[in-house]
C-alpha cells in the first residue's frame, strides 16, 4: 500500500484525508479530538455506519454512555497507553461493531482518535500499518491547528489557579480579566480536589488520567488544576444548583469506585460549595480542603460526607484533639472499653461506635455489625456495667462519638 500511503500523506486537509483513508479501506472511518469531539468522517457506503458512529455524527460528540462504556471496559486507558491500532470488539449495548482504533499523536501528545470500523472481515496488517502512519501524519497536523487552544488554555488554567488564592481583585476586575481572556465563566462555580491516601508517583499520574476521562462524560465546564499531590477540578454550570451538585458527588463516586476497585487505591474526595461569584471560588476551595484534611488527620474517610455543608462535627476534629492534646485529656470511659476489650477479645469500642453512629438504635446497628439482635443487647449491657453510659443524654453521646473519632486516628497514625 506504499502508493496509498504517499498519496495519504501528501495530503494536508483533515477531511480529505479521512474521505481518503475511509475510500482506500473501503470503510467508515470517524476522527474525534482529544476531548471525544467529532472532526470528521467519511464512509465508502453511507449505510455501513453504526448505530454508535450514527449517534457520534448526530451529537458531533461521542455520546455520554458510549464513552462510560470505554472507561468501564477500560477502551480509554488503552487509548493512552497503546501505540500502535488495536481492536474493539463488538459491544451490542451501545450498538458498536467491531473496529480498530488508534490514537492520533504528535510528539507524544494524543491529539485524537480515528476509528475504522471493521466490516466485511478485518483489516490486513499492511491496512493496519497504513493507518498507523496516517494517524501520525493527522496527529502532527492537528498539533499545528491547535497550536493557539493549547495556549489559551494553560492561560485559562493559570487565571483559575490564581482564584484558588488570596485575592485583591474584585469582582468586576476579575470578570473584565475572564472577558480579556476569553474565559466563557458560567453562573455557578465549585470545586472539588482528590487526594490519594498514600502519595505514589505512578498512581497519582493513574488518578489523574481516571478524573479526566469521567470529566468528558460530564456536562458541566470543567477545568483542572493541579497543586502538589492534590487533583483540584472546577466545575461551573449555567444556574442549576442541584445538577452541579449532583454532578459532582457523581463525579466524586465514579473515579473512586473505578479506582478502588481496579487498583486498591484509597482516595479522599472533597467537594466545596457551588457559588455565583468568581471572588469565592476560593471559599469553595478552602470548603473542599477542609473535608480533605478531616480524611488525612482521621487516616480513613469512614462516615466522612465528601461534602463540606455535610460535614458536621467532622470540620471540628482536628481543633479538638489539640485541645484534648493541651489539657491531657483522655476518656476514661472509653479507656475501661479498650482495656476490656484487650483483656476478653471483644468488640466493644466498635460495637460503641456503631451503636452510637446509628443514633442509638438497635435494628441498624445489629444489622451494620452482622450480629444477632440479642448479642448487641448483650454488648449493650456489659458497655452500660463497665461505664455506666447514659444513652438518653444527648450531649455525653456526642462526646462519646467524638471522643472514638480521636482515639481512633491516634491508632491510624
Amino acid at each position: 500500500m506504499q502508493g496509498y500511503l504517499e498519496k495519504a500523506l501528501s495530503l494536508t486537509e483533515i477531511h480529505k484525508i479521512i474521505e481518503y483513508v475511509s475510500h482506500t479501506l473501503k470503510r467508515p472511518v470517524i476522527l474525534e479530538d482529544d476531548q471525544f469531539f467529532l472532526l470528521s468522517y467519511s464512509s465508502y457506503y453511507i449505510n455501513d455506519f453504526d448505530q454508535a458512529n450514527q449517534q457520534t455524527i448526530l451529537s458531533k460528540k461521542c455520546p455520554v454512555p458510549i464513552l462510560e462504556k470505554f472507561i468501564e471496559t477500560g477502551i480509554i486507558e488503552q487509548l493512552k497507553s497503546i501505540i500502535i491500532p488495536f481492536r474493539v470488539k463488538k459491544i451490542e449495548e451501545i450498538g458498536l461493531n467491531h473496529r480498530v482504533v488508534t490514537s492520533t499523536k504528535y510528539k507524544n501528545e494524543i491529539m485524537g482518535y480515528m476509528w475504522v470500523q471493521e466490516i466485511d472481515g478485518p483489516l490486513t496488517e499492511e491496512e493496519i500499518e497504513f493507518l498507523h502512519e496516517v494517524s501520525s501524519h493527522i496527529g502532527k497536523i492537528l498539533y499545528k491547528r491547535n497550536q493557539v487552544r493549547r495556549e489559551k488554555d494553560e492561560k485559562k488554567v493559570l487565571f483559575f489557579h490564581q482564584l484558588l488564592k488570596e485575592q485583591s481583585k474584585n469582582e468586576k476586575q476579575i470578570r473584565q480579566e475572564a472577558e480579556l481572556l476569553n474565559i466563557r465563566i458560567p453562573q455557578l462555580l465549585k470545586t472539588i480536589i482528590f487526594m490519594l491516601k498514600d502519595h505514589d508517583e505512578e498512581q497519582f499520574e493513574s488518578l489523574k488520567d481516571t478524573v479526566q476521562s469521567y470529566l468528558k462524560v460530564t456536562d458541566c465546564m470543567t477545568e483542572i488544576v493541579i497543586e502538589s499531590n492534590k487533583i483540584i477540578v472546577i466545575l461551573g454550570e449555567r444556574s442549576q444548583k442541584d445538577r452541579i451538585d449532583e454532578q459532582g458527588i457523581e463525579l466524586v463516586n465514579r473515579v473512586i469506585k473505578s479506582l478502588e476497585q481496579q487498583n486498591s487505591l484509597i482516595i479522599f474526595a472533597g467537594i466545596g460549595a457551588a457559588y455565583d461569584q468568581l471572588t469565592l471560588l476560593r471559599k469553595s476551595f478552602l470548603e473542599s480542603s477542609e473535608v480533605i484534611k478531616a480524611a488525612v488527620f482521621l487516616g480513613t474517610r469512614e462516615y466522612l460526607s465528601f461534602e463540606y455543608e455535610n460535614l458536621g462535627v467532622y470540620r471540628y476534629i482536628q481543633a479538638l484533639a489539640e485541645h484534648n492534646k493541651e489539657v491531657h485529656y483522655v476518656n476514661p470511659k472509653l479507656e475501661k472499653l479498650k482495656q476490656k476489650d484487650n483483656e476478653n477479645q471483644t468488640e466493644l469500642l466498635k460495637t460503641l461506635e456503631v451503636y452510637l453512629k446509628n443514633n442509638c438504635k438497635s435494628k441498624p446497628t445489629a444489622e451494620q455489625l452482622f450480629i444477632h439482635p440479642n448479642t448487641l443487647n448483650y454488648r449493650l449491657k456489659q458497655i452500660g456495667e463497665y461505664t455506666n453510659i447514659d444513652f438518653s443524654d444527648f450531649n455525653l453521646n456526642c462526646q462519646l462519638f467524638i471522643d472514638l473519632l480521636l482515639m481512633k486516628s491516634e491508632g491510624n497514625k
